[in-house]
Order: structure tokens, then sequence, then C-alpha cells
């Protein structure tokens, strides 16, 4: 769990601290000695539990106030880009200042105790509090809110790849649940990332789908990505390559009839999904940049294929099976003109988010090239593909234009 500790008294804030490691709490605990310093630190990161000093000063120049802790907790209530904890606390040192403050955090939903450092009561409370919170989210996923749900297809090397990245991953699994949850942290100057990767438990379009909605239902992101391999036209595409889909649909949407001649014909209806159109800008302007795909490069030390890497928006088809040897299904495919990957998944993640509850999340897909979808198909370049596509998508999710919003 996250906690934050504001309070201009360093010592208190290092003893509360001590005092949930001593209780086995594992924690990540932050300080801030100002309210201005909370909130700002409020707009940009998500805490579990909130724990406030009543005599607080409103900025570093500023005196403490008696009131600065309820005053900063209205300003918390009031700033709709402060996301707010789930549990509130005040706390303080001074007694003459408990029974008015008692009745003026019950009115705004918290609670207060009388610090002290022989004082075992605010101890028994805040470990109660943190443990209860602990019990909580081992069996329920639906406190645990996350900006970014990653699924893939494959536990290797897709979610290996993933997994790479450098988030401060821990795994997670809950009670009644099959799926393993895969917990990171991107931390960027302006906001922490909180993202959750997991990987369906077979390739195709129905398990992706159906994880990709249960991943949305219950962390409601602000985007669902998915990561991973694809085959390329030859021509359009070179290995390793990543294609951002823009748009995604099924090939397989349709029906088969005869034409005038009785001969069978594929009649083609697929619904396509574009890509948003702001993610659509960001990817442009990185592509523009180059350093993302300099980047890319400069973080793979095995061998690469031939070719230079390229990153682009281009159209993908999903279908239900493999096309190495299907030249029906290849023919189908390639009626549009500038199709360039074809793979098994990315349109059901995509379409998932026509059905979540408001406010739905942005769906993107990237993926990566690892073979042509022909005969002479190989695993040679799969995890080199996984790299190239995780590896944008972190650099994606780093670019200040990534829009987090904070409620």
């Amino acid at each position: 769990m996250k906690i934050l500790i504001v309070d201009d008294e360093i010592e208190k804030a290092h003893e509360i601290s001590r005092m949930f490691h001593s209780a086995g709490i594992a924690a990540e605990i932050r300080h801030e000695t100002t309210a201005v310093s909370a909130r700002r630190t409020l707009q940009s990161s998500y805490f579990d539990m909130l724990i406030i000093d009543l005599n607080l000063p409103n900025g570093m120049q500023d005196s403490a106030s008696v009131d600065g802790g309820i005053e900063l907790l209205d300003i918390l209530l009031l700033d709709e880009n402060v996301k707010l904890p789930s549990d509130v606390f005040f706390i303080t040192g001074k007694e003459e200042l408990v029974q008015e403050a008692k009745e003026k955090a019950a009115a705004r939903g918290a609670v207060l105790w009388q610090y002290g450092a022989e004082s075992s009561a605010w101890r028994t409370m805040l470990i109660g509090r943190a443990k209860y919170f602990q019990a909580k989210s081992r069996r329920c996923l639906s406190s645990l809110n996350v900006d970014v749900v990653i699924v893939t297809a494959l536990q290797s090397p897709e979610l290996d790849a993933v997994l790479e990245l450098k988030y401060g991953w821990t795994s997670r699994r809950f009670k009644g649940d099959p799926t393993t949850y895969h917990f990171g942290i991107l931390k960027r100057d302006d906001v922490e990332i909180s993202i959750v990767a997991v990987s369906a438990s077979r390739k195709g379009m129905p398990s992706s789908a159906a994880l990709a909605a249960k991943a949305v239902f219950q962390f409601s992101p602000q985007y669902l990505v998915m990561l991973g391999i694809c085959a390329g036209i030859p021509g359009r595409a070179n290995l390793g390559d990543v294609i951002v889909a823009d748009p995604a649909w099924d090939y397989g949407s349709g029906k088969k009839a005869l034409d005038a001649n009785k001969t069978p014909v594929f009649q083609a209806s697929a619904y396509q999904m574009p890509l948003d159109p702001q993610i659509k800008q960001v990817v442009a302007d990185l592509i523009r940049d180059g350093r993302a795909v300099q980047n890319i490069r400069a973080n793979w030390s095995e061998a690469t294929p031939q070719g230079a890497l390229s990153v682009r928006s281009a159209p993908m088809a999903s279908g239900a099976s493999v096309i190495s040897d299907d030249n029906e299904s290849r023919s189908v495919v390639l009626q549009h003109r500038e199709v360039a990957a074809i793979e098994m998944e990315a349109y059901a993640v995509m379409a998932a988010v026509e059905y979540a509850v408001a406010p739905a999340p942005i769906a993107i897909a990237i993926k990566s090239v690892c073979d042509f979808a022909d005969p002479h198909k190989n695993d040679d370049w799969q995890r080199y593909a996984a790299y190239t596509s995780a590896a944008f998508a972190d650099q994606l999710f780093r670019s200040p234009e990534f829009a987090i919003k904070r409620d």
C-alpha cells in the first residue's frame, strides 16, 4: 500500500514510518512538510492512506496554523485534479486542540487521534487500518484502480518482455481469480503511472477479449494496451518493426457467397477500430523525433534482423487462425491495400472498450513483426519483436504528452 504523511516535524514522520515497518506493513511511504507540497503530490500520485498533522504550515515560508491540516483536506476535496485517498487521518500532539478538532475532522469523514511518543492508541488505530486495507486488497480487486492495463496473448516471449521494463514489478494472485497480475509503477517527472500487466492463457481473440474486458472492469484504467508480436506484410514491414494499429479489424467478419459466375467469394463486412487521435499524434511526434527508435536500438545487445528499425501507425488485421498456409484468408486480408500486419488478438482487445462502463479507457495495440506469415515462418525473431513492442510502449508512456488524468 501507499501512505502519505504530511507533517512539518520530520522526526514524527520518521517515527510513524518506523512504526509501520516494525508492524510488518509492506508500504511505500512518502513524507511532505507543507500543505502546498502535499497537494502537488496528490495531484500526481494516488495514495491509499493520508496522515495529516493538524498543526500544519501552508508553504515553506509560512508558520504552522492550528487548522492547517483541516484546511488542506478542504482544498483536496475541492481540487478535481487530486485523486482522493481511501483513508484520511489527522494526528496532533497538542492536547488543547483535540476536542474541537475531532468534530471538524468528523464533519469531513475523517478521524483525529492525539499523538504522543508514549501513547499507544494512535499507533493501534493506524496499524489496524493498514492491516485491514491489506487484507481487503488481497481478496478484492475493486479498490485497485490503475492508469494502464497491458494485455499480452503469450506469457513467453510477450509478457516476459513487458516484465523486463524497469517498473518495480510485483506479482499477485487473488482469491477466486485464475489470473496472475503484475503491478508496476513508472515514475515520470510530472506523474507516477500505475500499471498492471496480464497475459492470456491462450492465443486468439476470445481469450484476449475476455481477459481485457475483465481487467477493464476490475481496474478502471485510463488506457488498455495490447503488446506483443505479429506477422508483417513483405514490402510493407521489416522484421522487428513496430506497428501501432490504426485501424484494427477482424478480417474474418463477413460471409461466404457466390458471385454472378457461381464462384465462391468472401464478402467482407468488418468494423474498423481506429486509433485515438491524440495518441496517434503522440506516436507521430515520437517517430518524428527519432530518439525513441534510437533508445530501442541502444538497449538491445543481441542479434538484430537486417534492415533499419521502423515504427509507424498502420492498418492491422486480426483473425481467428494463423494464415501461413491459408491462401484464401491471405487474399481476404490483402484486400486492404495498406495493411502492414496480421495477428490474432488486437481487434478483440480494442473492441473490448466499446462495452466498458464509462469512462471507457483508450485502447492501443502495439505489435512488432516477428515473421511474414508464410510457409517459411519461424520463431527466430519472436524475442526481438516482443522487446521492440514493449520498448516502444515504454517510450510512449514516458512521453509527457501521454496524458494521465487525476480525478
